[in-house]
């Protein structure tokens, strides 16, 4: 998340016979017998919606990646009231539409900014600015939610234009959260060095020597949990202990 801290993702549950014994879940095995099924779940909950808020949102609000983003696009008329104005917004939002973008057109009585600032809390990935001026040059302006820069496109093939400029706005923001992420990552070889780490944000990778006291220790002095192993990481001792290293965990604080 943006403030460092850990937050635990959808985590899948060998369930065993556990609960099929308990509520009588059974299947017709090939032999033809009835057995008691092994389950397993995966638990996905509101924290997800909280982690795209805390991993991409900013001051001014949410912002959504296209592929989750209720409306992917908002069409905001500039004075609309003059001739042409809303009947081309309109054309481009059925086009859009025809397209599989999910878009919307704000012809509400509120002002410009008024729009511009509620869509962008609102974390819609892309707005488009359509005044009299754009549609007699036959172009489009597109501010994109995420860097919130504005680019100018072409109102002739403006679907394909769109759909490039959220599929380059979705790997942006990925692109964006590993670097954040990554730059986060520190390493230490003591207790003290993983204090020092989590006190400044990040997450830390240190040797672990699989021994529940030293992880109970972590957690102690530093408030940091065991959050995932590193892989293919390797480390001499153990940072709590000094024993030989089994793992290289990364410690985080965490929701």
């Amino acid at each position: 998340m943006h403030d460092g801290k850990s937050l635990q993702a959808g985590t899948s549950h060998y369930l065993g016979q556990n609960f099929a014994s308990a509520f009588n879940i059974q299947y017709l095995d090939k032999d033809g017998a009835l057995k008691t099924a092994y389950t397993s779940s995966w638990g996905v909950s509101t924290r997800l919606i909280g982690a795209i808020i805390m991993t991409h949102g900013d001051s001014r609000g949410l912002v959504l990646p296209p592929v989750v983003a209720p409306v992917q696009c908002v069409i905001v008329p500039i004075a609309a009231r003059k001739g042409g104005v809303l009947e081309t917004c309109a054309k481009l939002k059925a086009e859009l539409e025809a397209a599989g973008i999910r878009v919307a057109l704000d012809d509400s009585d509120n002002s410009p900014g008024w729009k511009f600032n509620e869509w962008e809390m609102k974390g819609v990935p892309v707005r488009i600015e359509l005044g009299p001026r754009d549609i007699e040059a036959g172009k489009m302006l597109c501010a994109r939610r995420d860097t919130l820069s504005k680019e100018e496109y072409p109102l002739e093939n403006a679907p394909a234009a769109v759909a490039d400029l959220l599929s380059r706005i979705q790997k942006d923001m990925l692109e964006a959260a590993r670097v954040r992420r990554d730059g986060r990552i520190v390493y230490a070889d003591d207790l003290d060095g993983i204090l020092k780490g989590v006190e400044g944000g990040n997450f830390v990778k240190a040797g672990w020597c699989g021994c529940r006291e030293c992880e109970d220790k972590v957690k102690e002095v530093a408030a940091a949990t065991a959050r995932v192993y590193a892989e293919g990481e390797t480390a001499e001792k153990c940072a709590v202990c000094g024993r030989k290293a089994e793992h290289v965990i990364i410690f985080a604080r965490a929701y």
